[in-house]
């Protein structure tokens, strides 16, 4: 599939944060005109309160080449065509314990969803193919999935605490099959897998997204992404000619994906600078061929017929935004996520996360009454969560090397990358580091805080406990094939064997 864009536009139909509402049509009307002028096929998501809204279907009627779909944040109309009671402050309210399907029950869940499908099928004659929602729990996607059927969902790029919502671990960009447990995290097995595919929205920049509140996790993260009604981000001409040429640079194993558009929640105000200027540059990488511009629904149905499974995948970037010579390789396959950070000389393992078809998230089957939606996968080191202060957590190489960072997508759906001495191979099932120089080893870093899941170390076996919000606890190991672990004064040491090899092996739950 490799270099695919999407344009996503989500249209609510009420905006109780403004005292008047009224720009909410005519910003979604600015969007498809826009699109109009480009010759570009989008896709519109429309909420609950816009689809029962005869002035939205109306506009969609009106000549434009689009593809019409549900975003499921829950409102009032629609859980009152449900049968059920709201209990928001407005017609649709953000806050958790009302706004996304996993504040109800299952059977809450089921009528919503039906509510909204017949009800979408009622004015438009048929289902539709499409919808996202910047947080789904696995029980209403199956659900969907064998109800209706969908070509593909759409949910928010990897973020913590971000209004209220937190999505955690799971693939960082691009698309995947989500496991039955767990809707954040792509499933091991087919047979645990719902056959909807998922894509990550917002286009986060790889680099810095993942850090932007470091060291206090307690915090809200803020936001670098594609999204145009940022200046540091997508309004920023320079930042969208990076991330285009570092997302789409061959390095993707898979699929290079990112989703272009905004809510009309921002108001066409906040669009009108930074949308047409991302537009004039993603028309001119359609037309020579380099992006391949598809709706959601396309993407999704290209993605079912080209892989049976979540297919490995890989993110990398050779520059960043700010010329500062810093570097990134993500990589993910249906078993583990790792990614490599390169700054200032020095290179460690930023983040290791482990999927489990086992590990379910804390509101698959019962309400969420919180005022935090969170969904993970599990982790060896998160260093976002994990650091504190100035402390920066991370699993650091102690190799006397001070060479540059490179990094390759290979066939057989592997990575490789090299820093000097080192050279590290990404591979489905398992994750390789090798340096023959003597001394070399691999050393967990991480700050005092309650987040850290070490229990105990053997030889090859690391033992985990990970908590999520609700603090239930969840138990889980890191297995070596090569190599040995060991308990030292500073925390967890990975030393390597007689060949300088270092192999985690992700082939078990």
């Amino acid at each position: 599939m490799k270099n695919v864009a999407n344009i996503i536009n989500f249209a609510r139909g009420c905006e109780p944060r403004s005292d008047d509402d009224s720009f909410l049509l005519p910003t979604l009307y600015e969007e498809l005109e826009l699109c109009k002028r480009y010759g570009f096929r989008s896709t519109v998501l429309l909420q609950y309160d816009a689809l029962v809204n005869p002035e939205y279907p109306a506009l969609l009627r009106s000549g434009y080449d689009v593809e019409i779909g549900l975003w499921l944040e829950t409102v009032q109309p629609m859980a009152e065509d449900a049968g059920l009671t709201w209990h928001g402050r407005y017609p649709w309210d953000w806050d958790i314990r009302v706004n996304f399907l996993s504040a109800y029950t299952p059977d809450e869940r089921v009528a919503m969803i039906d509510a909204a499908f017949k009800t979408f099928k009622r004015i438009f004659g048929e289902y539709p193919k499409v919808a996202g929602c910047w947080s789904i729990d696995s029980f209403s996607l199956e659900y969907i999935e064998q109800t209706y059927g969908l070509s593909a969902f759409c949910v928010c790029k990897e973020q913590y605490g971000t209004d209220g919502i937190t999505v955690w671990g799971g693939p960082y960009t691009g698309g995947y099959y989500p496991s039955k447990n767990n809707a954040v995290v792509p499933a091991r097995e087919k047979k645990n897998q719902i056959g909807i595919p998922l894509f990550r929205m917002l286009g986060p920049d790889p680099i810095d997204q993942y850090d932007l509140g470091l060291g206090a996790p307690e915090q809200d993260q803020r936001v670098c992404s594609l999204e145009p009604v940022y200046e540091y981000g997508g309004g920023d001409p320079d930042w969208v000619d990076w991330f285009i040429r570092e997302n789409y640079n061959g390095k993707a194993i898979s699929l290079a994906y990112a989703q272009f558009g905004q809510e009309n929640s921002f108001g066409w105000e906040s669009i009108s600078k930074g949308l047409p200027m991302q537009f004039e540059k993603l028309a001119k990488k359609v037309a020579s061929g380099e992006i391949l511009l598809q709706t959601l629904g396309e993407t999704g149905e290209a993605f079912k017929q080209e892989f049976a499974v979540t297919p490995p995948n890989s993110t990398c970037a050779d520059t960043d935004s700010e010329c500062s010579g810093r570097k990134t390789a993500w990589y993910y396959s249906r078993y583990y996520r790792v990614n490599l950070m390169f700054e200032k000389n020095c290179l460690w393992i930023r983040d290791l996360q482990l999927y489990s078809d086992a590990y379910a998230e804390p509101h698959l089957r019962s309400k969420n009454t919180g005022t935090r939606c969170g969904t993970f996968a599990l982790p060896v080191m998160d260093g976002f969560r994990f650091s504190k202060g100035a402390v920066r957590a991370g699993i650091y190489l102690d190799a006397p090397d001070c060479a540059d960072f490179e990094s390759e997508a290979m066939t057989g759906g592997t990575l490789a990358a090299a820093w000097g001495n080192v050279t590290f191979t990404a591979a489905e099932q398992a994750f390789s580091i090798q340096c023959a120089l003597p001394g070399f080893c691999l050393r967990f870093v991480t700050a005092e805080v309650p987040t850290v899941p070490y229990i105990d170390v053997e030889s090859t076996v690391m033992h985990m406990t990970f908590r999520d919000f609700t603090g239930a606890g969840f138990n889980y190991v890191l297995r070596l094939s090569a190599g040995t672990f060991a308990r030292t004064e500073s925390g967890v040491t990975v030393y390597p064997d007689k060949t300088g090899n270092i192999v985690f092996d992700f082939n078990v739950n």
